[in-house]
């Protein structure tokens, strides 16, 4: 009995702390219909909410017994690949030059390609030609396929993209300074929707020691960051494993400023195209870049491009004044009905507006209300019923 008590108490403190303590409050521009909505999170509050946004509120203006229930969507691209079965024909080659065709099914039409070979080093040029008799053939994408699996190195880049076309038959043409042999392909349908990304404006500092070069990102303000393009000097060739970690945390010692990372993202950089990285967003304010040089000569890096998604939140609302409550470390992730309905949700949606973060002076303070109706009053004099019940049990129990 009295560790149920116990956990009772400890449940009631967790709640009135986590419905009291929010630090921090903003407006929304006011809403004159009944509807779904949408408004952007700006930038300064990434910073105050904890992440995940598990501890973001919506509130009527004047009343925060009542949550109003919201989704957080991160605008990132969306890609929807579906493989189409086709099985290629006519496999042949001229020289170092292998061919194959593909008859495609025009209810379900391909515009990506994976290619396979027994081989596992190839630098190869691909070639996509369409015809509808297999008599006339037209250029429809050229491209370049590598891989390499010498040690240190693997690096595999075996995808070749086009555009949808009316054509009946695909032919490729693969070019490499050996004979390739074909093993397996796949072919797929693919669909993106693009997110809305921002550039973010940042300085970059580099140094390299024992074989390895570390280029430190430094944004002007901290940031939601979820996409990262290393931007190489031209005529270089290189293939590097890269490791991406943001700034978290740094302790101040007697031997100076000792700074802690964490990861965002490991894997392969390389000189055959410009390569943009995607990760889980995270607000950082300071990235670290390590290239990994083995015994070649540091790369040129000219600059690294950042961007950053834009975070909005959806949610249904009537006629009236409300309010966003933010920067509470007891707060627990809310569960809402409306995460099992994202995609019924319209796609266009009026935006409302957010206001600059309030001051205490300008956060209205709530008329008084009699003892009896007041929150406070109730919840003390539930504490006391409760602490009343427990002491006459606890001494019953000992009788």
């Amino acid at each position: 009995m009295k560790r149920k008590l116990n956990i009772f108490f400890v449940f009631l403190l967790i709640n009135v702390t986590a419905s009291a303590q929010y630090s921090y409050q903003r407006k929304l521009s006011e809403v004159t219909h009944t509807g779904w909505y949408r408004f952007a999170i700006p930038p300064a509050m990434l910073t105050k909410v904890k992440p995940n946004f598990d501890d973001l509120r919506i509130y009527t203006t004047g009343n925060d017994s009542t949550e109003i229930p919201y989704l957080v969507r991160i605008a990132a691209d969306e890609i929807i690949r579906e493989q189409v079965k086709t099985e290629p024909f006519n496999i042949s080659r001229q020289g170092t030059t292998l061919y194959f065709s593909v008859k495609l099914n025009q209810v379900e039409p391909v515009n990506l390609a994976t290619l396979h070979f027994e081989q596992d080093n190839y630098d190869a040029d691909v070639t996509v030609e369409g015809s509808n008799d297999q008599k006339e053939w037209f250029n429809i994408q050229t491209g370049r396929i590598i891989s390499i699996n010498k040690a240190p190195v693997s690096y595999k880049y075996n995808q070749i993209n086009f555009p949808e076309s009316a054509y009946t038959f695909l032919r490729f043409a693969i070019k490499n300074n050996t004979a390739l042999t074909l093993s397996q392909v796949n072919f797929y349908q693919t669909r993106t929707t693009k997110g809305n990304f921002s550039e973010v404006g940042s300085t970059l500092s580099t140094k390299t020691i024992d074989k390895q070069s570390e280029l430190f990102v430094q944004f002007d303000q901290p940031i939601l960051l979820s996409r990262l393009s290393i931007a190489a000097a031209a005529n270089q060739l290189f293939y590097r494993n890269v490791a991406i970690d943001w700034l978290y945390d740094s302790i101040v010692s007697e031997t100076g400023t000792h700074y802690q990372y964490q990861s965002l993202y490991s894997g392969v950089i390389s000189s055959f195209k410009q390569d943009t990285v995607s990760f889980t967003p995270q607000v950082v304010r300071k990235i670290r870049v390590t290239i990994y040089n083995a015994d070649n000569p540091p790369i040129q890096v000219n600059k690294i491009l950042a961007w950053s998604p834009q975070v909005e939140v959806l949610t249904h609302l009537q006629p009236g004044a409300y309010e966003l409550k933010y920067g509470n470390t007891n707060a627990f992730a809310p569960n809402y009905d409306l995460e099992h309905f994202v995609k019924e949700l319209p796609d266009s949606l009026p935006e409302l507006q957010v206001s600059t973060e309030l001051k205490p002076e300008q956060i209205l303070k709530p008329e008084p209300t009699p003892w009896f109706k007041n929150k406070l009053w109730m919840w003390g004099a539930l504490a006391v019923i409760v602490a009343i019940l427990g002491f006459f049990t606890m001494r019953m129990l000992r009788e």
